[in-house]
């Protein structure tokens, strides 16, 4: 495999780590991270994101937002606190690097199979949650609940982002280049 791949696969888990945790340490819709949502994706005939939340299987992304949502509330916090992912480790690896489902033909040609952008990748993600953090906290040493959790992802190129990019010369929202076609969750007790 060329190696420009796997320093684009490291790079992409990074921002894509930026991106979808601070939308959940920020209570905001996730939908905009899954496939589920995504018209080209959706045109080109893709089933919905798999997603599994500690063996729940879910239908869509609202739907693990609401269990989000649950798991502020459960633990009874006061309104000015929150609950904070930390991911303390993660392993991205390229799958397919020549993934082209729902890519116009200007962009298959753009990029090839070894530029870093035409992956899907797998995405394995560790860390702690913590329940009940005061919200403007810049440590999560005073929290309610605290549990260890693991995400493995599977991201393809978020082509609408990525022709975007590629339209202008502003670099795409890095986080949103890929998005999620399967999540599996998993959080137990530290």
């Amino acid at each position: 495999m060329d190696t420009t791949n796997i320093r684009c696969a490291i790079d992409i888990g990074q921002k894509f780590i930026d991106y979808y945790y601070g939308l959940i340490n920020n209570a905001k819709p996730l939908s905009p991270a899954y496939v589920t949502n995504n018209d080209t994706y959706k045109q080109a005939g893709h089933v919905a994101s798999d997603i599994c939340v500690n063996g729940l299987v879910l239908g869509t992304p609202e739907e693990f937002e609401k269990v989000l949502e649950k798991s502020r509330t459960w633990t009874n916090c006061p309104s000015d606190r929150v609950v904070r992912y930390v991911v303390e480790s993660f392993n991205s690896q390229v799958l397919n690097s020549d993934y082209q489902f729902a890519a116009s033909r200007e962009l298959v040609d753009i990029h090839g199979k070894n530029d870093g952008v035409r992956m899907m990748l797998t995405l394995s993600v560790s860390g702690t949650v913590y329940y009940g953090v005061e919200k403007h906290a810049r440590e999560n040493t005073n929290y309610m609940v605290k549990k260890h959790f693991n995400d493995v992802f599977i991201l393809v190129p978020n082509w609408e982002v990525i022709g975007r990019a590629n339209m202008s010369s502003n670099k795409a929202a890095a986080g949103r280049r890929y998005i999620i076609v399967s999540h599996t969750h998993r959080a137990f007790d530290a």
